[in-house]
């Protein structure tokens, strides 16, 4: 066998560590790929926009959600003031007023607001007119057995100015609503007032003022009566 001169032996030294070096290179290679595919991927700034985009729809959703909670809160305190308000009414059945027809005969009527109410007999009045058109109306006792006699005001009435907060008792007619409050009596001298909420462009308002509470309950279903005469309205001529 042929020693190998120290030229070859040199040359075959290079070879094999050549070859070990590009054998350990490969190796790296492979490991390094082998470790990236079994680790995930993450996009972080992906992650970061589409978290952006879900807490804005998140906060929409909320926002809408609180929106739709203040509306209903709204309107069930809309609902609950106008409860309280009707319950604060008495509601009274109209047959449950006695009304004295009694020697209510005259009739006084007005064209411009198409207008007639009746009156008792040996009764009068005078009418008061704004802008050509009915204001007012004042009827009063010229003969009878109450001393002072008793007196009735029919008055036109903005609308704008009903409250129904103001008064105690609520009687539904056939084409108004009455609102009225318990007689006061200011030193003997009592009065009670009846408010007429229409559907037409006026409402009305009919008083009673007389002294002394015994004669007041004594002509009280005389004065229901008279406000039960009212008409008004297109086509009562």
């Amino acid at each position: 066998m042929k020693k190998l001169t120290p030229d070859k032996r040199r040359r075959i030294l290079s070879l094999i560590s050549s070859l070990l070096l590009h054998t350990v290179f490969f190796a790296l290679i492979i490991i390094s790929g082998i470790s990236n595919n079994q680790i995930p991927k993450i996009n972080r700034q992906l992650i970061t926009l589409e978290s952006i985009q879900i807490d804005k729809d998140v906060n929409s959703d909320i926002q809408k959600d609180n929106i739709a909670e203040e509306s209903e809160i709204k309107k069930q305190n809309n609902q609950s003031t106008e409860d309280q308000t009707e319950n604060n009414l008495i509601l009274v059945n109209p047959e449950d007023l006695i009304a004295d027809t009694t020697d209510i005969d005259q009739i006084y009527s007005e064209k411009t607001l198409n207008l007639s109410i009746k009156y008792p007999k040996g009764w009068t009045f005078i009418d008061q007119t704004k802008k050509n058109k009915l204001d007012g109306v004042t009827f009063w006792s010229v003969e009878g057995v109450y001393n002072p006699p008793p007196y009735i005001h029919l008055e036109v009435v903005e609308k704008y100015l009903f409250n129904p907060n103001r008064y105690k008792y609520k009687v539904k007619q056939f084409n108004c609503e009455w609102y009225f409050n318990d007689p006061v009596n200011l030193d003997g001298q009592i009065s009670q007032e009846i408010y007429i909420k229409t559907e037409d462009a006026e409402d009305f308002s009919v008083k009673l003022i007389m002294k002394g509470e015994d004669q007041f309950r004594a002509f009280q279903s005389k004065f229901f009566a008279i406000v039960k005469s009212l008409e008004f309205g297109k086509g009562i001529f």
